[in-house]
């Protein structure tokens, strides 16, 4: 059987002040954690009393992605799973790696701003907030999204080799190791592209998680936006440099000298 790939984010009952501190994570409890599946292709959702069938979920899983997921999620939920060592899976911790290459750590909120172009739908205590209302709607929706960003983060890592941070407001890089070779050249396919006048062929995913084969003949590129007369659409259209799956130049711009002026 297929092991799973999967993407986790937790949210807590307490606060750590209710706790005693950061060195208490084990107090603080978990209302839900957020998965994506890469293995069902889907987002699920488990509240404390579904806990058990989270536990199949990780018997039944390779690699766990997260952000600060191996020092703050995994502690902080290990205590509902007396006969499982959650520390036996392996385990990509984006802030871990970032940490390596900076010496310093980062929020999730400035990596996706940086590289994905926005970033989480709240603050951390919103989440408690909504627990004590009651309000699991909105608790569920703000834990999925921070799912989704740190997915979409770590995808753009898996595409491109390496995600960004701003620093005084200067976007760098930071290269990260989970890239795959087939890809690694995404971005530099691009820049090649528009910079000779190139026409691209990609294979883009949309918000759907649909894959469909382009040409394009891209006008500008902003950051990890890029604005592209799309063959297939026969309109300009934009495209988010961390969906574009594999790309190749295949030839001249259909009017390269008509995009300049």
């Amino acid at each position: 059987m297929t092991k799973d790939i999967i993407v986790l984010d937790l949210e807590t009952q307490k606060t750590f002040d209710e706790v005693g501190g950061q060195d208490n994570k084990h107090l603080l409890g978990v209302s839900f954690v957020g998965v994506y599946s890469y293995k069902h292709k889907k987002y699920l959702g488990f509240k404390e009393e579904k806990f058990a069938d989270l536990l199949k979920l990780f018997k039944n899983t390779e690699l766990v992605i997260g952000f600060n997921s191996k020092y703050f999620d995994f502690p902080v939920l290990q205590p509902y799973y007396k006969d499982f060592d959650l520390s036996q899976i392996s385990h990509l911790d984006i802030l871990e790696e970032i940490q390596k290459k900076l010496g310093h750590r980062l929020k999730l909120e400035s990596v996706a701003q940086s590289t994905l172009g926005y970033g989480k739908s709240g603050e951390g205590l919103d989440a408690i907030r909504y627990l004590r209302a009651n309000d699991w709607e909105s608790l569920i929706k703000y834990c999925l999204d921070d799912v989704k960003v740190t997915k979409e983060v770590y995808e753009y890592g898996l595409n491109h080799g390496h995600i960004f941070y701003t620093n005084y407001g200067v976007k760098k890089k930071i290269p990260i190791p989970w890239i795959k070779e087939e890809n690694m050249q995404i971005d530099k396919l691009v820049a090649k592209a528009f910079t000779e006048g190139r026409q691209l062929e990609i294979e883009y995913m949309d918000d759907e998680g649909k894959i469909t084969k382009r040409k394009i003949d891209i006008q500008k590129i902003d950051g990890s936006k890029i604005k592209a007369f799309c063959h297939l659409r026969r309109a300009v259209r934009k495209f988010d440099l961390y969906k574009i799956k594999k790309a190749k130049i295949i030839g001249k711009m259909a009017n390269f000298q008509g995009f300049l002026f």
